[in-house]
Formats: C-alpha cells, structure tokens, sequence
C-alpha cells in the first residue's frame, strides 16, 4: 500500500467512529480445526473479548504445525507505530547478505535523527557512534526510535519500500519517519495489517529469509514485556515486537511451547485507554496460552502466571513504557 489522498478522510472517520464509540463489528473467522472443540472455544473467546473491546482490534493467531487461525480483521490497515521495525531489520540483514551493508559497520548520531518516544540514544551526544548490529538490537528490544532513524537514514524510504514488496507486503509502507508527527499530521501514515505481520514472523520462523536465526533471538530480548509476554508461561519462551502510538496499540510474536509453537498477532486503533488494549493484548494471549497448556503436559518447572479463568484478569502489569511512543 502506497499513500493515498482517500487515506486523510478515511482516518478521520475511522476515529471519529471510534471516539464515539461506534466501530463496525468484529468478525471472528476460524480457519480449520474443525473437530477440535477446544480450538472453536479458543475462537469464541477471542470473539467474545473483540466484541466487548472499545476500539477497533485486530487479531491473527496461526498453530504453526496444523496451519489452523483465527482471524479477526487480520487484513485491515492499522497505523503499524513500532511494529514497522521488524521488515526494517529483515530488509537490513537482506543488505548485508548483500553486501550494501556491514553489521559491524559504525553510524554516527546526528542531531536530526534523534527522536522522542522509547529509547536511550535520544540521551547521547551528537556524534556518538554505534554499530549497525548494536542500532538493530535497540530498535527491537527497546523500540528505540534514534536507532530507527539512523538505520533508516542508511538506506533510504525508497530502497525500504521496494523491499517491502519484495517480501510480498501489499499493505506493509514506510511513508514517513518513526515518531514524524508533522507528517502523520497530514496523514501520511505508515500501516500494516495483523495478517501480515503474522507472515513477516513465520518467514523468520520458518527461515525463508537470511540471518532468520539471529532475527529471532534479538526478537527474543525483548525488554517491554507488558502485553503478550504477560501471559506467556515459563518455560515458554516468546519473540515479539511492541508498538505504541497515540490511540494504537500493539504486540505480535512468536510464541515456543513443548507441544505446538504460534504466532500470535493483537492490533489496536481507536483506543482512548492504552491501560485498556494493553489488557485486551494480554487477555488475548491468555486464551490462547489456556488452549496450548492444555496440548502440554505440565513440567516441575512450569509456573501458571494466569489463573485457569475465562475471566479478564483483575490487574496487568504497570505501563513500562507509558507516556511513550513507539514502543
């Protein structure tokens, strides 16, 4: 997807709608499974809590070893705020395979590059140097926002964008730079859908795409845990990205269970509350973690961080990055 003249006058009423309450309703669609009643459960229960949601969610779970989802807006845009870094890393480790790029290479901070919002490198002086691989780790794992527009600075929107479709991403643009409010502001947005995102993470997972190994370990570092990581029990483990903008919210990942590994995808617009669809998140991935323990026999080792409970959990974790943007 490429900016559009009709995007500026459909956010408008998207969030108009949304501000008052009054999104178009969510349809679950579960795709395969079809005997088994513990995943058609797993369905309702996401469409009870997408029905009960005030805002507009989006949601894209895949087992990856039976190839069964349930979707729920999985190919609506959403202004995709920090989850655009996961095809940026991707396109970046795809350069240097490629020779246009080396990791070890060192990129100094320049002063109209640094960006408010998540991260550290905002903090440090002009001029201070740090290595294409260290910018990448801290674009995923702190959302760092100077890190993003160093790295984006490197290659160029152009080259990201025809990388993009490459990847085979019809939705997935990078139209302006992270944390670019002037031009968000004239609606220049950049989107993603929860579909897509689900396709990025299995490329990775499945390693159809080059240093798929390395992707997914810094995807596994990640350090703003207050959403589907919350429900993720040990010894599972979770890679995934955040996202955090005004009225949008997001996570997605991967998730590594003893018996079935799956992605799951959980996007948000329209929400006056980020407390409230960073708890929708995480109920989100409760459900899910509810249907995979059940796959699962329970080792020594295995801790429940839920109760066993259909209900929405009574507290979530304090907004580790509340009062930012981009994370």
């Amino acid at each position: 997807m490429r900016f559009r003249p009709a995007v500026v006058l459909h956010v408008f009423l998207f969030f108009f709608l949304a501000q008052n309450g009054e999104t178009k309703p969510s349809k679950i669609q579960i795709h395969g499974g079809e005997g088994d009643a513990r995943w058609q459960w797993l369905g309702k229960k996401v469409q009870y809590q997408v029905h009960h949601f005030p805002g507009q969610p989006g949601v894209f779970i895949k087992d990856m070893r039976r190839g069964w989802t349930i979707e729920c807006n999985a190919d609506q845009d959403f202004p995709s705020a920090s989850l655009i870094k996961i095809p940026i890393m991707m396109v970046l480790y795809k350069a240097q395979a490629e020779g246009k790029i080396s990791m070890e290479e060192e990129l100094a901070i320049q002063k109209n590059e640094k960006s408010r919002g998540s991260g550290a490198l905002k903090h440090e002086r002009v001029g201070t140097k740090h290595t294409v691989r260290d910018l990448i780790e801290r674009m995923i794992t702190e959302s760092d926002n100077t890190a993003t527009n160093m790295l984006t600075q490197t290659l160029g929107l152009n080259y990201y964008n025809a990388q993009f479709a490459q990847l085979g991403l019809k939705e997935t643009n990078f139209a302006r730079k992270i944390m670019d409010l002037r031009k968000r502001d004239q609606g220049i947005e950049n989107y993603t859908t929860p579909k897509e995102m689900g396709y990025l993470l299995e490329m990775i997972y499945r390693k159809k795409v080059v240093h798929a190994d390395e992707m997914l370990n810094i995807l596994k570092k990640q350090k703003i845990n207050d959403r589907l990581s919350v429900a993720i029990p040990p010894p599972w483990e979770i890679g995934h990205k955040t996202g955090l903008l005004r009225n949008t919210c997001h996570d997605v990942g991967v998730v590594f269970t003893p018996s079935n590994d799956y992605i799951i995808c959980v996007l948000t617009s329209g929400v006056r509350n980020i407390r409230r669809a960073k708890s929708f998140i995480s109920e989100i991935s409760h459900l899910s973690t509810v249907y995979y323990r059940e796959l699962t026999p329970q080792t020594a080792d295995e801790k429940s961080v839920w109760p066993q409970t259909e209900k929405e959990p009574s507290s979530i974790s304090p907004d580790s990055d509340s009062g930012k943007s981009g994370g």
